[in-house]
C-alpha cells in the first residue's frame, strides 16, 4: 500500500497542476514522520543519462520541501564508465555528487580505476561520508580506508538509522590487482572466501555494533550483486547468513529489483532493492511511521534542478580542455586503412592494430595480447596526438584484462577471428573479408591460409563451440625471451585483452570465458593508450607499417 501511495504521489508531482500540488502536499503531511532514503548505484558517470542527476535532484528537493527526514546515498561505481570520469580522473563526478548533496556512499570496485592514491584525493574532496565494513589494510604505507567508517548512524526525528557499507570481496580482481599490493603481497583484504562466511561475519559484526549503539533500523549499502556470478559473496547469500538487517540496497550487478524479500538466518524477511545502472532509476526507500519499509524506483520526472544543469554544462566546457590534452607526437600515421582509405584492420595486420595490442600487453605485463579489430576504430594522423584522438581509436570504455590460458586456447581464438578472412582484402574499391572479431596481436605471429574453408563451429547463440576440421590458422609463434618460438598447445601462457573479449565473450569469442583471470578490469583503454605514449616517448619507426605479425595467403 505504501509503495502504491508513493507512486501515486510521484505521478501527481509530474502533473504539475495546482490541484495536484495541493493534494500531494496534503498527502505528504499525513506521513510527516516517515523517513525517505533516496539511493543511486552504478551511475558509471551517467549523470546526464536516463533520469539523470538534474531530474533526480529536483525530485529530492521537492521531497525535502515537504519532509525533514530525507537522506541521499549511493552504492558504488560512480567514478568510472564515461567521459566525465575518465577525462578528469573522477574529479568532475565528485563535484557533481557534492552538488547533489549526497549524505553517505559506499565504495565500488571501479572507484580504484585511477589508482588508490587518486581515490584518496577524491575522498578528501567529497563533502559526503564513506562507509565500508569489510576493508582491511595490513600494509605499511598510507591506508586509504583509515577514515572510512564501518557504519554511520543518522538520527532522524529521534529514530536511529544505521547505514552499513559493504564492498565486493572481488574488488582487487575487478580493478587492478597490483594497486592492492605492496611488493608482491596483497595488503588490502575485502573478506573474500569460498563460502561467503568471512564476508557475513564482517558484516554481522558491524550490524551488531550498530544495534548496540541503539540503531532502530539497519540498512546495508552494498556493492555485491545479486546474480550467480558474484556468489557466494552476493547480496542474497549475505542475507541468508546474517540477522538484524532490515534492508539491503545493492549494486554491482546492474540488476533492477523493485523490492524482493529474502529470509535471513532466523527466517525473517529482509528487503532487497537495486536500481540498475546509468541512472535508469532513482531508488526511494520509505521507512514509515508504522515501522514498515518499502521501496519505489523512479525513472522519470518533469523538472530539472537548475544548479545541476549548470554544473553539467560547466563540465562539458571543461572536457574540451581535457580532450585537447597532448599524448605525444607521431611522424607517421597509425592507420586502420590502406593508402586509398579502405579499411583493412578487420582482415589484415595494421600498424594501428599493432600499437593498440602492444599497449595492452605492456599495461598487463603478459606473454601476449589480442584485441578485436572492431575495437580499433580510427586512424591517428601524423602530428600532435591528443586524448580526443585516442578516444576516437577506442571509444567504448573497455578495460585491460588478463588471464592464464593454454596455447590451444590462443589458437582457437585466432581461428575464430579468421573465419571470414579472404585471400584479397579489397575488391572493386570495397573491403572484403571484414570481421570485427579478427584479432590484431602482440607477442604473437600467425598465418591464415584462406584456401582452407573455416571449420569453426558455433552454437545456437552464435558463440564459439569448437573447430571441426582443418584449421586455417597455421604457424603460430609466440615471443619468448626476445625470439619467436612455436606456440605450445599444452603450455600455459598469460594473455591480455579487454574485458570485452576475456570476460564478456565479445563477438561470440567465448574461448577464454572459463580461464582464470589475473586482472579482471584493469586500466581503462584510453588511459592505457596515453600511458603507452608516455612510456615510449618517441614512437619508434617499427610502427611505420605492418611488421609481419599476421600473414594471409
Amino acid at each position: 500500500m505504501k509503495k502504491l501511495l508513493r507512486i501515486m504521489m510521484v505521478f501527481m508531482m509530474m502533473l504539475g497542476t495546482a490541484c495536484a500540488q495541493d493534494q500531494r502536499v496534503a498527502s505528504r503531511k499525513e506521513q510527516n514522520d516517515d523517513i525517505y532514503v533516496f539511493f543511486t548505484s552504478d551511475v558509471h558517470c551517467g549523470v546526464n543519462e536516463n533520469l539523470g542527476f538534474a531530474k533526480g535532484k529536483a525530485l529530492i528537493n521537492d521531497t525535502k520541501a515537504e519532509h525533514e527526514n530525507v537522506v541521499l546515498v549511493d552504492l558504488g561505481d560512480y567514478l568510472q564508465g564515461g567521459t566525465y570520469g575518465t577525462l578528469s580522473k573522477g574529479g568532475i563526478i565528485i563535484d557533481l555528487m557534492n552538488a547533489m548533496e549526497y549524505d553517505i556512499v559506499t565504495i565500488g570496485n571501479h572507484e580504484f580505476d585511477y589508482g588508490i592514491p587518486r581515490f584518496g584525493e577524491l575522498m578528501k574532496k567529497a563533502s559526503f561520508e564513506f562507509t565500508a565494513c569489510n576493508a582491511e589494510y595490513t600494509g605499511s604505507g598510507e591506508n586509504v580506508f583509515a577514515d572510512v567508517k564501518p557504519y554511520i548512524i543518522k538520527e532522524l526525528s529521534g529514530v536511529k538509522v544505521a547505514f552499513v557499507g559493504v564492498m565486493t570481496p572481488e574488488t582487487p580482481l575487478s580493478s587492478t590487482p597490483a594497486f592492492f599490493k605492496e611488493g608482491d603481497r596483497f595488503v588490502y583484504d575485502f573478506a573474500d572466501s569460498s563460502d561467503g562466511m568471512k564476508l557475513a561475519e564482517k558484516v554481522q559484526a558491524s550490524v551488531d555494533a550498530a544495534r548496540g549503539e541503539g540503531a532502530d533500523y539497519v540498512i546495508l549499502l552494498a556493492h555485491l550483486g545479486s546474480i550467480s556470478e558474484t556468489a557466494p559473496n552476493d547480496s542474497i547469500s549475505l542475507i541468508h547468513h546474517t540477522r538484524g538487517i532490515d534492508v539491503v540496497l545493492d549494486g554491482h550487478s546492474h540488476s533492477v529489483i523493485i523490492g524482493d524479500r529474502y529470509p535471513n538466518v532466523d527466517g525473517e524477511d529482509v528487503l532487497l532493492s537495486s536500481v540498475g545502472t546509468k541512472m535508469q532509476n532513482l531508488g526511494e526507500l520509505i521507512i514509515s511511521k508504522d515501522h514498515t519499509v518499502d521501496t519505489v524506483l523512479i525513472s522519470e520526472y518533469n523538472r530539472e534542478d537548475e544548479e545541476i544543469v549548470k554544473k553539467i554544462e560547466e563540465a562539458d566546457a571543461s572536457l574540451e580542455k581535457i580532450l585537447s590534452q597532448k599524448a605525444g607526437t607521431l611522424d607517421f600515421d597509425l592507420t586502420i586503412t590502406d593508402e586509398q582509405g579502405i579499411r583493412l584492420v578487420r582482415s589484415r595486420e595494421t600498424n594501428a592494430g599493432n600499437f593498440v595490442a602492444d599497449a595492452i600487453r605492456h599495461s598487463a605485463g603478459t606473454d601476449a595480447a589480442v584485441v578485436n579489430a572492431g575495437g580499433v576504430r580510427a586512424t591517428v594522423s601524423a602530428g600532435d596526438v591528443t586524448y580526443g584522438n585516442l578516444l576516437d581509436v577506442m571509444p567504448f570504455g573497455n578495460y585491460v584484462s588478463s588471464c592464464y590460458c593454454t596455447g590451444q586456447q590462443i589458437m582457437d581464438a585466432l581461428e575464430f577471428g579468421a573465419q571470414r578472412t579472404e585471400g584479397i582484402p579489397v575488391f572493386d574499391e570495397n573491403a572484403v573479408g571484414e570481421y570485427g572479431a579478427f584479432l590484431q596481436v602482440s607477442g604473437l605471429k600467425y598465418t591464415i591460409d584462406t584456401s582452407v574453408e573455416s571449420s569453426v563451429k558455433l552454437d545456437e547463440d552464435g558463440m564459439f563451440a569448437g573447430v571441426e576440421g582443418e584449421r586455417r590458422v597455421k604457424d603460430v609463434y609466440i615471443l619468448q625471451d626476445g625470439e619467436y618460438v612455436p606456440l605450445d598447445p599444452e603450455k600455459t601462457y598469460t594473455l591480455a585483452s579487454t574485458e570485452y573479449i576475456l570476460q564478456n565473450s565479445g563477438d561470440g569469442n567465448s574461448v577464454f570465458k572459463d580461464c582464470e583471470l589475473i586482472i579482471r578490469n584493469g586500466t581503462p583503454d584510453v588511459t592505457m593508450l596515453m600511458e603507452y605514449f608516455e612510456y615510449l616517448g618517441t614512437i619508434p619507426d617499427s610502427y611505420r607499417g605492418p611488421e609481419g605479425r599476421i600473414t594471409v595467403k
